[in-house]
């Protein structure tokens, strides 16, 4: 007999049995990325997001006789991939118990939604486990599309090299030289098929912020003594995985139109690779734009993906 399912807002008291579900499905991820970092370590790490989630977030719990069979709670944000406003619902913002799923996750969209768009809320997104493939499945079939990626790497050499080229690990003197080179990196975005928008900014002074902060590092690749593109690593990055203290992750990267030919963005993620490896970092992470198929098409050939962010926007005349 088929057991009727409740649903209600999240709460206080739902913290351990939700974070139980999150790491159920880490543990599922694991055994397609075996290379995730530990489990005690990301557990604390989920712990602390959902407890912040649940009392500033907004979302849905389900019980079935009692028990918690899942959960989906979302960040409300202004502007969110356009002028309207939004619910982002993070990789440790929902779970369901894995004979239930597809049901659960149904449910608890439908109500959700509901009170989201009420409010005005069109524009939805959750990050997903990548190979959690019946989950995937469920999101596209509620109307979601992909649009972001995280991935990840065991740190270890790129063996790969140019005539001519030099990579070099750059300093606060290096970086008036970088104004045209981050510049074009900015407007890249705005052009098919990606068409993001960023930002017009000061290009020196937003390389100088970005690089006095701690563990944050910069790598230059260098013909004659011109910059032909650059690569960013830092500890912070988009998910609870790229948080742990083993993951250092690359935040931006950028190689000039003319010189994609010379393997220079391998060559700039080797000297990341090679100080991380010094460093005793063991793994490095990317997040990037599935939409942008060049870099996609880069960051495949290096890194293994862990999680997809799927995407969907209402109709706003429906408000």
């Amino acid at each position: 007999m088929r057991r009727s399912i409740q649903y209600e807002p999240v709460g206080l008291e739902h913290i351990e049995a939700a974070m139980e579900l999150v790491m159920a499905a880490f543990d599922d991820e694991r055994k397609a990325v075996a290379f995730l970092p530990d489990r005690e370590g990301c557990r604390e790490l989920v712990r602390k997001s959902v407890e912040g989630l649940f009392q500033h977030g907004s979302g849905i719990a389900a019980f079935s006789q009692g028990r918690l069979v899942g959960f989906l709670g979302g960040w409300k944000v202004g502007d969110f991939f356009g002028r309207e406003k939004g619910i982002y619902i993070p990789l440790y913002g929902h779970g369901a118990i894995n004979e239930k799923s597809l049901r659960v996750y149904q449910g608890m969209y439908r109500h959700a939604a509901d009170l989201w768009v009420k409010e005005g809320h069109v524009s939805h997104a959750i990050t997903l486990f990548a190979h959690a493939k019946e989950t995937v499945d469920t999101w596209f079939w509620l109307g979601f599309g992909m649009r972001c990626v995280d991935a990840l790497r065991e740190v270890g050499p790129v063996d790969v090299a140019s005539p001519g080229i030099s990579v070099q690990k750059a300093g606060s003197e290096d970086l008036a030289a970088l104004a045209e080179i981050h510049r074009q990196h900015n407007q890249y975005y705005a052009q098919s098929p990606v068409f993001m928008l960023r930002e017009e900014e000061d290009p020196v002074q937003d390389l100088t912020e970005w690089l006095s902060k701690e563990n944050h590092h910069l790598w230059v690749a260098y013909r004659d003594g011109v910059p032909l593109g650059y690569m960013k690593i830092e500890p912070d990055a988009e998910t609870f995985i790229s948080e742990h203290p083993d993951v250092m992750n690359v935040t931006g990267a950028y190689v000039r139109g003319d010189a994609r030919q010379a393997n220079i963005g391998a060559m700039l993620l080797g000297a990341t690779q090679q100080w991380l490896s010094q460093e005793g970092y063991p793994l490095c992470g990317v997040d990037f734009e599935s939409i942008n198929t060049i870099g996609s098409g880069f960051w495949l050939k290096h890194f293994v993906p862990y999680t997809y962010s799927v995407t969907r926007r209402i109709d706003e005349r429906i408000l």
